[in-house]
């Protein structure tokens, strides 16, 4: 009776030994399997919140209101859209005779900070001025790959020096160069400066205007927004030398931003 009895002790604390490792090992397992539970669970709002961040960040780039676009030419809207779609910048050159720092400041840098005021990061504006005829263009450096150029193509300056059908080729031949750093690029045309009494000038401009609807150039009319070439009042928009002062400017660069930018 006592070996059945010892046996039967035994017996009793063999099997509490087992539940008891039971409950343990158990209890282990819970633990680890609630720990992945936790950290897969971190893991996914970190991938969540890196998401919302890179969202967030892709909404601060995106944030063109189309409207503003209206008054481009819609080779132009396309291409602003597509690289702000992209969250891309937009190269933009203002290319042209040094009139385009005639003024306080000249129409150039006027129209690069309402660009800049109105697009941010969207745009990124250089500004070349050109001494000489549209000959000169041909030294312009254009391996930066501008997406855009705003070119003034020194018509004024080619005065009894460039004919018009020359001066045609100079601005193809800134077009093919362009096109070869950059072959998604576009060029937008618009004249000189008016000046007082001009005659044959005239003519190169309407001459100019025709060049780029022929040959599909965007093209910025901006004489309108002037006193006409023989008006006295003109003069008050022009230096002694007949390049803008500080008005001139001023209206030149209104007219190319309400080109870039609708009201």
């Amino acid at each position: 009776m006592n070996l059945y009895k010892i046996g039967g002790i035994f017996a009793s604390l063999l099997c509490v030994g087992i539940l008891v490792f039971s409950y343990f090992s158990w209890q282990d397992k819970l633990q680890n399997a609630t720990g992945t539970d936790v950290e897969a669970s971190s893991d996914k709002s970190a991938a969540k919140n890196g998401t919302e961040n890179e969202e967030t960040e892709t909404k601060s780039v995106q944030n063109v209101n189309a409207e503003l676009l209206n008054n481009m030419d819609e080779s132009v809207q396309e291409l602003f859209l597509q690289k702000n779609s992209d969250g891309e910048t937009l190269n933009l050159l203002i290319a042209g005779s040094e009139a385009l720092e005639s003024g306080d400041p000249g129409y150039a840098e006027r129209l690069k900070t309402s660009l800049e005021e109105t697009y941010g990061d969207l745009l990124e504006v250089t500004i070349e001025s050109v001494t000489g005829t549209s000959d000169s263009l041909q030294y312009l450096d254009l391996t930066a790959g501008y997406d855009l150029a705003l070119l003034e193509p020194l018509t004024l300056m080619n005065n009894d020096r460039i004919s018009i059908e020359e001066e045609r080729e100079d601005i193809e031949e800134f077009t093919s160069r362009l096109e070869q750093e950059n072959p998604d690029s576009l060029v937008i045309l618009h004249a000189p400066q008016p000046i007082f009494g001009a005659g044959y000038y005239r003519a190169q401009v309407q001459a100019l205007e025709e060049f780029a609807n022929l040959y599909g150039y965007p093209y910025i009319e901006h004489w309108d927004a002037w006193p006409d070439t023989d008006d006295i009042a003109l003069k008050e928009h022009l230096t002694a030398e007949a390049v803008p002062n500080s008005k001139g400017a001023e209206t030149w660069a209104t007219e190319l931003s309400n080109y870039f930018i609708a009201n």
